[in-house]
């Protein structure tokens, strides 16, 4: 197989152009998770601050120390639920990021994949006689490195979906026993 520098730039061209365009792709993905975790980060910066401004001319209202005291323990599961609320927000944008990111890799991976088989194919057109165990050795390695690349990504996959199964049911009991005992606290104070 004979290459001319014609074709030899225009590869090139071509695999700088879809480098630029991948990495563009991957730097744009990153900017957006930025952009999101600072948007929430403000969001709630803000709600802490206006929270803590209702808390405080609460305590300054308390006519006497068990309404200080109920104060408190009213302040209990909001600020629980909202810090988790906060950690699911930013779940849901790591997990979205990480798939947009895999989606790229995936597709680099393919394309890569794609491109070693077409190059193959024109070297394999020109072996010469009696190497065909050779090539059929060569395709069958390919075949199972991309295999083994499949089965270790599914399997990635479910590890990550039982990992975030399992951070999902530990807050939901969490947050659950946090309620109850200040929900007990509260009764306790009343009767007090």
């Amino acid at each position: 197989m004979s290459l001319t520098p014609e074709q030899i730039i225009a590869t090139a061209k071509t695999n700088a152009d879809a480098g630029l365009k991948s990495a563009s792709s991957f730097v744009n993905t990153l900017f957006v998770a930025v952009e999101r975790i600072s948007s929430l980060n403000l969001a709630t910066a803000r709600g802490a601050f206006d929270d803590g401004i209702a808390f405080s001319k609460a305590v300054l209202a308390a006519k006497d120390p068990k309404a200080l005291a109920a104060l408190n323990l009213a302040a209990i599961t909001p600020a629980v639920e909202k810090s988790v609320a906060y950690g699911r927000s930013l779940s849901d944008i790591s997990g979205d990021t990480q798939e947009e990111l895999t989606k790229l890799v995936e597709a680099e991976a393919a394309a890569l994949s794609k491109s070693i088989d077409v190059t193959l194919e024109g070297v394999f057109k020109n072996a010469p006689a009696g190497s065909e165990p050779a090539i059929k050795a060569v395709k069958t390695a390919i075949a199972n490195a991309s295999s083994a690349y499949e089965g270790a990504q599914k399997a990635a996959k479910q590890v990550a979906a039982a990992a975030q199964a399992s951070v999902e049911k530990a807050t939901a009991v969490a947050v659950e026993n946090v309620d109850k005992g200040a929900k007990a606290a509260a009764s306790a104070l009343k009767v007090a």
